[in-house]
């Protein structure tokens, strides 16, 4: 009974996520965006002006016709593994959008500043949470894998463009230069919002310590935090004498006790401490599982 629930929340919790960020970032859009007539690049941005020039709510519907047409062309040149997730994250986001739009939902603030920063956090969360599904939005993302497939064009270069041309179009229909600026605050908050999600908010940090006393370092830094760590023996470039670099990775919580413990054990050790943002193995993630081979076709 166990075992077919896990597999049952297996298979779901990816739907329940890309429901959760499809209308996170269409709530995000209408609350915060829209209403200070912001925009962003891709077929979103298309949809936005096209509601602009006619009046009517219809971003998602423009959007969604846009990116309907893209998807065509993907599963043509991706093949039909390019994903029904895609589908169901694009037809729900945009739709919501319109939703929203309809039921005249109120934005929640008049400070076009604030609604750059929550606007591009909140939508930006909702897309990660899409993105790390492993489903898609929008029809610039899967334009810049057929160019990329086709003509190897680099998938940056194609979504850059694409952003540049809507951005462009906007100016020149109806968003003010200033608009425009804080359309660009809006899309680094979003871009740094997804990089948060799909990178990981657990914090946590690498620490070398290179140390006259490698044993008892290892033994005080197991005893205080209960670390795993990996001794390196090398040689000092300049002295040549023998040298132990221990090395591991704590929570960034964890790294005032690690330095209390390294001063009292050797304060003349040599610490280097830095960010790492992906750590699988053993007290952290699990290793992504890989997916299965592909079954032979039988002659």
């Amino acid at each position: 009974m166990e075992l077919k629930i896990k597999k049952f929340l297996s298979k779901t919790w990816p739907w329940l996520v890309i429901t959760l960020g499809s209308v996170m970032s269409a709530g995000g859009y209408v609350v915060f965006i829209l209403p200070m007539n912001m925009v962003e690049g891709g077929v979103t941005g298309l949809g936005i002006i096209a509601r602009h020039l006619t009046g009517l709510p219809i971003v998602g519907l423009t959007s969604l016709a846009l990116t309907a047409v893209v998807f065509v062309a993907a599963f043509k040149v991706l093949g039909k593994g390019f994903g029904a997730r895609s589908i169901y994250a694009a037809v729900l986001m945009n739709l919501s959008i319109d939703l929203f739009l309809v039921l005249k939902i109120e934005k929640v603030t008049h400070d076009i500043l604030l609604a750059a920063f929550y606007g591009g956090a909140v939508v930006g969360v909702g897309l990660g949470l899409i993105y790390f599904a492993g489903a898609s939005t929008g029809g610039s993302d899967a334009l810049a894998q057929i160019l990329w497939r086709l003509k190897r064009i680099p998938i940056a270069r194609t979504l850059i463009t694409v952003d540049v041309f809507v951005m462009g179009i906007a100016t020149i229909t109806f968003i003010p230069l200033e608009q425009l600026m804080y359309s660009l605050i809006f899309i680094y908050v979003e871009i740094k919002a997804i990089d948060m999600v799909l990178v990981g908010i657990q914090a946590n940090q690498r620490v070398m310590i290179v140390t006259d006393e490698p044993d008892r370092m290892k033994l005080a830094i197991f005893d205080a935090l209960k670390r795993g760590l990996t001794i390196f023996v090398g040689a000092g470039g300049y002295t040549g004498q023998k040298r132990h670099m221990l090395t591991s990775v704590l929570p960034k919580k964890n790294i005032p006790e690690l330095r209390r413990i390294v001063a009292s054990v050797d304060e003349k050790a040599f610490v280097v401490i830095h960010d790492v943002h992906q750590v699988y193995g053993e007290g952290f993630e699990a290793l992504p599982q890989a997916p299965p081979p592909p079954k032979k076709e039988k002659h």
